[in-house]
């Protein structure tokens, strides 16, 4: 039994994670166009219709950019609270499974969800974590302000994390957004920064987690280099040698992290 986490696209302006186990296929968001997304799952043999389900973390534009058409092929778990905005945002939501208690986590095929709360500027914001009956597991977290206890406690037993690095602060103190939106990117419901995300990585050391991977890297505010030098190189000072730090990109789809 294997676990599989790949990001077929994070960024600003668009997210989607595809989590595979050895039967089932389940997407984490779907912010990018719906024929770049059937492109991508060509990779891995799926199709819209393939699926066997996507998880919603929120209701921004860059999260459920696909899913009036996506929704037409698979369904779509979502918190109630979210489900609502998505459909005052879209005025549809297709393929939508309601669950009874959403936040106590269901199971989709082999595959045990289990949402906890984030702290962003929407409805009802969540990560995921993703086990399988042999203890596999894998985590997405992104869009958070700021890493809490709560999100470090869902995460520490999963051996590969999706982990916002948004932004540098002094490239998006120093850049041209206007001063309202920097202010909100820089709250405590607004995106993690790199300084941020290293400090997170810090906690991490000596958890189950082996693979880091940094996601929803700012076009504007932010160079993978420097995503990845400020967390790799706390995790060097504090001599966590046992985590690795990858990259989800925007423009193309991340290495396959494998959890058996």
């Amino acid at each position: 039994m294997s676990l599989k986490l790949v990001s077929l696209a994070s960024g600003s302006k668009g997210n989607s994670t595809l989590i595979l186990s050895d039967s089932a296929a389940l997407l984490v968001d779907a912010g990018i166009s719906f024929s770049r997304l059937t492109q991508e799952l060509r990779r891995f043999g799926l199709s819209p219709s393939k699926l066997d389900g996507v998880v919603i973390t929120h209701e921004h534009t860059d999260h459920i950019c696909a899913l009036p058409r996506l929704g037409k092929c698979t369904r779509v778990f979502a918190h109630p609270l979210t489900a609502r905005a998505i459909y005052e945002r879209t005025g549809e939501l297709c393929g939508y499974c309601e669950q009874e208690f959403y936040e106590g986590g269901f199971t989709v095929g082999d595959i045990e969800v289990v949402p906890f709360r984030i702290p962003h500027d929407a409805a009802y914001p969540l990560g995921y974590s993703f086990r399988l009956g042999n203890g596999a597991q894998v985590s997405v977290a992104t869009d958070m302000g700021r890493p809490t206890v709560g999100v470090f406690n869902n995460i520490r037993e999963s051996e590969v994390v999706l982990l916002e690095s948004n932004h540098d602060v002094d490239m998006l103190k120093n850049g041209p957004y206007p001063e309202r939106l920097k202010r909100r990117i820089l709250g405590d419901n607004g995106h993690l920064s790199n300084d941020m995300a290293a400090v997170f990585a810090e906690r991490l050391a000596g958890t189950a987690v082996k693979n880091l991977v940094l996601g929803h890297l700012s076009q504007q505010n932010n160079l993978p280099e420097l995503a990845v030098g400020t967390v790799q190189g706390r995790l060097r000072q504090r001599g966590a040698d046992e985590i690795c730090v990858g990259l989800a990109l925007q423009d193309c789809v991340s290495e396959v992290y494998e959890v058996k």
